[in-house]
């Protein structure tokens, strides 16, 4: 087998592979044994058509299987022999003249392959570090949030008329350009009295309003209503005030403190310690990923290369689908909106070229570093994300392609160390 390789640019390579006119003859024999003991044919009996038949009768079909059996092969051997990187299935040419049994096969193969990158001038990179500091107007904030979401509804009793910050039960029917759309009509549909987005659950228009009483008021869709045909226009609204309610909220004190149900809080005061903790936890996460992230792009300043435009597709492709799945989450089905699917694609692929970039760079430096992981070292991050989730480590215990993702991002966790230990922070 011959095989020459032409480099058209730092991800795609050009693969000429030429097979020996016996090597295929080998091969089409092959197929005909192997199809004449399965063919039927009228006339004769399993196995007993001969070749001369079931060329006349398969030919086609043989020679279709011959090439992808060939190409397949030798590609295989190719990659291994020339020590491709190939990250995406080759784009196959069959040479002139096809498949015979008494001449060589020929393709070609554009592929697409992992970039050559000799990381450079990586330590040293200059990051901003911001301290992490919990105020008390923060955990006063969060203590607040906390309060109100332990609210209730109860009706408003002794007045009619709604008042900043109720809750109306109303009904409505929209319309645009004078037609119903989907979504238009509601019946007890819950919206606080204050000034906001009514699409998010706000109206201005309700103060003052009677229960009983019906009006008309014009609202605006978002630039990013989720119904892209009705984003930014206007909807008439024909409202009906059914009933007024309000949140009543227990007393922020011990016994409240005691009710949030967190093992050792017992006290407001204690509360406030436990939210103060918990909110130092996760502002400590929020700046060591923010500090990752300076880090890498630091040194993908200092290291510019082309990336395979497979390694991007395949990651807006994840992108995507893990949207999906939260969306699905939420009880949402991606499939039933109207999206416009090639401009979301279009918005994600920035940050997807910098994820594969950075994937790359990583796992470059890495091996310029000579970074291994080791069995202990997954171990010791299982149980690292089991003690955050408040789960047995075995139920973390991953195989296949998700101990593959494992070992890699414990890899470049220890790169972006090896960073940071080199890095000079301001």
């Amino acid at each position: 087998m011959k095989i020459q390789v032409e480099k058209l640019s730092p991800v795609e390579k050009k693969v000429t592979v030429e097979i020996e006119a016996a090597e295929v003859a080998k091969e089409i024999d092959r197929a005909y044994s192997a199809l004449g003991r399965r063919a039927k044919l009228r006339g004769f009996r399993p196995g007993k058509a001969p070749r001369t038949v079931l060329e006349r009768n398969f030919k086609d079909q043989v020679e279709a299987d011959v090439v992808e059996k060939l190409v397949q092969k030798s590609f295989e051997e190719a990659t291994k022999q020339e020590a491709l990187d190939a990250v995406a299935a080759p784009r196959v040419q069959v040479g002139e003249g096809g498949v015979g049994p008494d001449r060589p096969f020929s393709y070609t193969a554009r592929v697409e392959v992992k970039p050559v990158i000799v990381p450079r001038d990586y330590r040293g990179i200059t990051v901003t570090r911001k301290p992490v500091e919990i105020t008390d107007a923060a955990v006063d904030a969060e203590v607040e949030r906390l309060h109100q979401s332990y609210g209730e509804m109860v009706d408003v009793e002794g007045r009619d008329v709604a008042e900043e910050g109720d809750w109306a039960v109303i009904d409505y029917q929209g319309s645009v350009e004078g037609k119903p759309f989907d979504g238009g009509t509601a019946e007890g549909a819950l919206i606080q009295v204050k000034d906001g987005n009514f699409f998010a659950g706000e109206m201005a228009a309700l103060l003052g309003r009677k229960v009983g009483e019906s009006f008309e008021t014009e609202q605006q869709f978002p630039a990013d209503f989720r119904d892209t045909a009705l984003a930014g226009k206007h909807g008439k609204f024909a409202i009906t005030v059914k009933s007024l309610r309000a949140q009543k909220i227990p007393p922020l004190d011990d016994a409240f403190a005691k009710e949030v149900g967190i093992d050792g809080v017992e006290t407001l005061p204690a509360l406030k310690d436990r939210i103060r903790t918990d909110l130092g936890k996760r502002e400590k996460r929020r700046a060591e990923a923010e500090e990752r992230d300076a880090l890498v792009k630091g040194a993908l300043e200092k290291n510019d290369f082309e990336v395979p435009p497979a390694l991007v597709e395949r990651t807006i492709d994840a992108m995507v689908e893990n949207t999906a799945q939260r969306l699905a989450r939420q009880g949402v089905d991606l499939r039933t909106l109207d999206l416009d699917l090639a401009r979301i694609r279009a918005d994600m692929r920035e940050q997807a070229l910098l994820t594969v970039k950075a994937a790359l760079l990583l796992e470059a430096i890495a091996l310029a570093e000579k970074v291994e992981v080791g069995e202990q070292d997954e171990q010791e991050e299982i149980q690292r994300r089991a003690d955050e989730m408040g789960v047995p480590p075995s139920r973390l215990q991953v195989k296949g392609e998700g101990r593959q993702a494992l070992r890699q991002r414990i890899r470049e966790d220890k790169v972006v160390a090896i960073l940071a230990a080199a890095a000079i922070f301001q």
